[in-house]
């Protein structure tokens, strides 16, 4: 597994999942931090995708969850959402992310960014 994907969207899951696997690497979706740590910790992926949508994400808690397991190198995490929500995507950028998008910046760039992390 290549990248862990947060998000409750099956839309954006389905359209991400193609993106990732045109640019030859896989995408596991969950729908909760817990799943979303329980996940990385099972198989650690290289990327972390946040939807800043979804309900049950306390982005702060799985940024720092992410960072305090010593046994592997953190992945990097990406949190995107829609531009109106100024306050969500200031708060992820807060929390330690290491970029946040727009959603249509997450949706036109999502290939190019995950062929980095291609199988």
């Amino acid at each position: 597994m290549s990248i862990l994907l947060l998000s409750t969207d099956l839309m954006t899951s389905s359209q991400l999942g193609a993106a990732a696997q045109q640019a030859g690497t896989s995408l596991h979706t969950v729908a909760s931090s817990e799943a979303l740590i329980d996940a990385w910790r099972a198989e650690a992926a290289a990327l972390v995708v946040l939807d800043l949508t979804a309900a049950n994400l306390d982005c702060a808690a799985v940024v720092r969850a992410l960072g305090e397991e010593a046994s592997v190198p953190p992945p990097q995490i990406l949190a995107f959402g829609p531009h109106v929500h100024e306050q969500r995507l200031a708060a992820a950028q807060a929390a330690g992310c290491d970029e946040v998008l727009s959603r249509g910046q997450m949706f036109r760039e999502a290939g190019e960014r995950f062929g980095q992390y291609a199988d």
